[in-house]
């Protein structure tokens, strides 16, 4: 039986990370927000144009790439085609004709309520997260998605190059769901585990879960009571909604608890949308 939802895994050098205790004073949700600043970092006195032009937020460093072999970047108001190009902090730097600025990147987790959708805008006028969001983190695009009728846990940043490699399959960073479906019942546990993780064809292609845990009576969450925690590592438009689905049952609600080593225990205990988390603690996502 498990004993913690949200338990931490220890890293590669053994050490575990503890939430801090609670000063028991009702936290503001609107109020609630870290404002750690993350320092432009020394080295980058000199480094590759395409890697400036990422670390801007403009682009990511693959599209960056493509600015620069097209001829749409310049420096000191000369046009720049090699891709191994140097620049320093004193370098005028210009793509499409606009001067490029040195964004410091951020990252901020974010707890998803149920009726929000995850795009900036929206063109039937529905609820967005950023509506949730002080204008200071406008420019924050979210890596991964929650479809509107779930809730959870959502990663934010201006770091084009982190929202790439975290989106690169070969890194397979597991995301954790507490699931509830219609007409559970225990003796069909065996059979629902099996085909999950056996797999199940979506789009074509087969898809299943990493891990599948039921939850017990005696260990639900405020109150609520979760049938299954399932992991998976994809994340496909619905993935979790259409995997039951295909096997005959509705998920009645979904809410991601954790991607990787990051997760929502202190956002929900301390009742906070937000929070900012510094550049080590987004990587070490890595190496969950």
């Amino acid at each position: 039986m498990k004993k913690d939802l949200y338990s931490k895994k220890t890293n590669n050098r053994g050490r575990s990370r503890q939430v801090e205790n609670s000063d028991k004073r009702d936290f503001d949700i609107a109020e609630e927000v870290s404002t750690k600043i993350i320092p432009v970092k020394d080295d980058i006195s000199e480094i590759r144009l395409n890697k400036r032009i990422a670390m801007s937020g403009l682009a990511s460093r693959r599209n960056a790439d493509e600015l620069i072999k097209s001829g749409k970047a310049k420096v000191n108001g000369k046009i720049i085609n090699d891709l191994g190009f140097k620049v320093s902090l004193k370098d005028k730097i210009e793509v499409d004709g606009k001067a490029l600025d040195i964004k410091t990147f951020k990252y901020l987790l974010f707890f998803k309520p149920k009726g929000y959708i995850t795009t900036a805008k929206d063109e039937h006028d529905r609820k967005t997260i950023y509506t949730l969001l002080p204008n200071e983190y406008h420019n924050l695009k979210p890596v991964g998605r929650l479809d509107r009728d779930s809730e959870g846990l959502l990663l934010l940043t201006n770091n084009g190059d982190f929202i790439n490699k975290i989106s690169h399959p070969k890194y397979k960073i597991p995301k954790t769901y507490l699931v509830s479906i219609d007409n559970f019942k225990k003796e069909n546990l065996k059979e629902i585990k099996e085909k999950l993780l056996e797999g199940v064809i979506l789009d074509g292609e087969c898809h299943k879960a990493d891990k599948i845990d039921q939850i017990h009576k005696d260990n639900s969450y405020k109150g609520k009571q979760w049938n299954f925690e399932i992991v998976i590592h994809e994340g496909i438009n619905r993935q979790i909604r259409r995997m039951f689905q295909n096997i005959g049952y509705s998920v009645t609600a979904l809410k991601r608890i954790k991607i990787g080593s990051l997760n929502s225990y202190k956002l929900e205990k301390f009742r906070k949308l937000y929070e900012e988390i510094d550049e080590k603690e987004a990587y070490d996502i890595f190496e969950c």
